[in-house]
């Protein structure tokens, strides 16, 4: 683990460069598309091929990075695996109002940055009409890369399908605002444009062709985007609704309560927030699965961290927080997963962020039972500790300081369900 304590322990580093929105978008969309092999790079390739038809037409630059922006978390708001396939389906579409377009724009509306994307997630399955004005132009190039994605079949040579693709879309022109169906036709003819998009690495030749001045410069606004997630995370399931804002909780009362300094408090309640980042790639299914678990099913499950820590180190700026929030599973006996760290390559953040996500488990009520009592969770928490598997310092500080950590805890996370029951409040009545 000599690699890992190198590169990655530096429990005084603070995050001196800004970190790139698009970076970020980028890593989420990544991990979305890894809940099954039919979503193989889907975001990304409608990136590129709305970025395309964007720069055929001509549109300005930042309405493009809006485009691009919005087409790389255009799903996000299908929240099953089933609808996720299902959008894959040609005929998929609805008026902006309903299913997973609209809880994308709902989940993303807030956060000004992406703001204008969620504008164009919302409609990014609306067919078009001559009479209907009021859908954004990025919205019509969105449906369209998106439709196109989805005709081409990966296991055939991409140019021979050139042709064919043309054609059916041709047939269904009236589908499409004209102006972007044109360039998309263009488009057809140069066969570079259909090689690159099916390339893994598309999005890099992108980024290449164009800037995005666009960044999270504080650790407010990262503070938002990373709560954010967190509720794409956890909305996902009923089981999980509050979870990540109440390990964010109380890995940020542990570090305070463990002498951390003010920032890095603040980046330990953002690893909160994304230490489960990815269970995006398991199947809902899973997540909500009441019985005992497989031994595939439980495989699955366990992958979750390593995905975690792979979306978010990919991330400039943000190598100490993957650190922190993937490690949530390690155990200092080096039984945990997924690497397996001991006492030397396991640092003192890393730390306390498993023994927050142990204690949220523990006192936090889930659907089929109550959060344990005080003495019950420090039991338990003391035995981990005694059994090598915890560090027991932070033990100790926890259950010396449990009020203060609990309080914090039952704050965040009736916070974090009354905007879940208003998130879900509000699609019931659109």
């Amino acid at each position: 683990m000599a690699f890992f304590c190198s590169r990655f322990y530096n429990i005084y580093m603070i995050i001196e460069n800004q970190v790139s929105i698009y970076d970020f978008v980028s890593a989420i969309s990544e991990v979305v598309d890894l809940v099954c092999p039919e979503l193989n790079r889907h975001h990304k390739k409608v990136a590129y091929i709305a970025h395309n038809i964007a720069l055929e037409m001509g549109l300005p630059n930042v309405e493009t990075q809006d485009i691009v922006l919005a087409s790389m978390l255009h799903d996000i708001g299908a929240f099953t695996t089933e609808e996720r396939i299902k959008n894959l389906e040609f005929e998929s579409c609805d008026d902006g109002r309903g299913h997973h377009a609209f809880s994308g724009f709902r989940l993303l509306e807030t956060f000004k940055p992406l703001s204008r994307a969620a504008e164009l997630i919302r409609h990014h399955h609306t067919v078009y009409e001559e009479s209907d004005c009021d859908i954004a132009l990025g919205s019509r190039v969105i449906h369209l890369a998106d439709r196109v994605s989805v005709m081409f079949d990966e296991s055939r040579e991409i140019l021979e399908q050139i042709p064919s693709v043309a054609a059916k879309f041709s047939l269904r022109r009236d589908l499409f605002h004209p102006d972007v169906f044109a360039a998309f036709d263009r488009l057809t003819k140069l066969e570079y444009v259909w090689v690159e998009a099916f390339l893994p690495l598309s999005d890099c030749l992108m980024i290449k062709r164009m800037q995005f001045p666009k960044e999270i410069a504080d650790l407010d606004t990262l503070r938002s985007f990373a709560k954010l997630i967190a509720q794409i995370i956890d909305f996902r399931s009923r089981f999980t609704a509050t979870h990540s804002s109440g390990v964010a909780a109380v890995a940020h009362e542990l570090a305070a309560i463990s002498g951390f300094s003010e920032r890095e408090c603040r980046q330990m309640e953002i690893a909160g927030f994304l230490h489960d980042l990815g269970k995006l790639a398991v199947p809902d299914g899973i997540l909500e699965k009441k019985g005992a678990l497989s031994d595939i099913e439980f495989n699955l499950i366990r992958k979750h961290t390593y995905y975690t820590y792979a979306v978010l180190s990919k991330v400039k700026g943000l190598e100490d927080i993957a650190v922190w929030a993937s490690y949530h599973h390690e155990r200092q006996d080096g039984n945990g997963y997924p690497f397996h760290v001991k006492d030397g390559d396991f640092s003192k953040l890393a730390r306390i962020m498993a023994v927050a996500d142990i204690i949220t488990a523990l006192t936090e009520d889930r659907p089929y039972r109550s959060g344990m009592s005080r003495e019950k969770a420090e039991n338990i928490l003391l035995s981990m500790a005694e059994d090598g598997g915890i560090d027991k310092n932070v033990v100790d500080l926890a259950n010396k300081n449990f009020l203060r950590i609990n309080n914090a805890r039952v704050k965040a996370q009736k916070k974090a369900r009354k905007e879940y029951d208003v998130f879900y409040g509000t699609q019931a009545r659109a």
